[in-house]
């Protein structure tokens, strides 16, 4: 008998409690530890997850990320942006990290909607979110107007758009709580790390953009991901504990 079991007992047996009242408590205590207990399973893997990606973004600094993309990460993560979001943003240029991240930050099982309109398919839309996607979807056409990026590149950019996507997809209500001010617009910070990625990625290969051009279609893009988090965000409520009515 445990000691809540015991307690129970003790109140029921002293004229505390009436038996009915008694038995309708333990029957709630025991829904509400069975719910207790599936939270805590589902935080024991989203904390692994974390921890793991929290660690790969340790890993990446350590491996040598520049003065300007440090400050902005301390940065961010001060504002308490998750570790595995800003890890989406840092992912475009480095390939054994995103190897080590592996279906962490891949979609899996998710519909997009932005791909389903792309494809001519019906989807439930706002006008703003259609907006937004065909915002996107010309912020690309502009950046690769002398058709400099190759199939490859243009596939590594959209991954890291889905990379963004699938890290923010398990903590949807904190990543755009943090990464989104108190308008609901992107955090500067959060776009220029983007930028700055994005820069590193094309001249890695000999491509060279002006900064304002590569900012506009990065913050296109993490536009794109908040709204699609948004979406996430009102179908998945916070977790809450069943409420206990004691029947006293």
């Amino acid at each position: 008998m445990s000691d809540f079991e015991s307690f129970l007992g003790n109140e029921a047996s002293e004229g505390g409690a009436s038996a009915e009242a008694v038995e309708r408590l333990r029957e709630q205590m025991k829904k509400a530890s069975g719910a207790i207990k599936a939270i805590q399973r589902e935080e024991g893997k989203q904390k692994k997850k974390e921890d793991k990606l929290a660690n790969l973004l340790v890993k990446l600094i350590k491996g040598g990320a520049s003065t300007g993309a440090l400050t902005l990460i301390v940065q961010l993560l001060r504002e308490n942006i998750p570790a595995s979001f800003i890890l989406a943003l840092l992912i475009l240029s480095h390939e054994d990290i995103k190897r080590e991240a592996g279906d962490e930050l891949k979609l899996i099982g998710y519909e997009d909607p932005e791909k389903k309109l792309a494809d001519g398919g019906k989807v439930d839309l706002t006008k703003e979110e259609r907006k937004i996607f065909k915002n996107k979807a010309k912020e690309m056409e502009d950046l690769d107007d002398e058709e400099v990026l190759s199939p490859q590149m243009r596939d590594d950019i959209n991954e890291w758009g889905e990379a963004m996507l699938a890290a923010g997809l398990s903590i949807p209500h904190k990543t755009t709580g943090t990464v989104l001010d108190e308008e609901k617009k992107i955090k500067a910070p959060v776009v220029q790390l983007a930028t700055f990625t994005l820069r590193e990625y094309l001249e890695s290969r000999g491509i060279k953009y002006e900064f304002d051009d590569m900012w506009e279609f990065s913050a296109a893009l993490l536009k794109s991901v908040m709204i699609k988090l948004n979406r996430v965000a009102k179908d998945t409520p916070k977790e809450k504990l069943p409420e206990i009515d004691l029947g006293l």
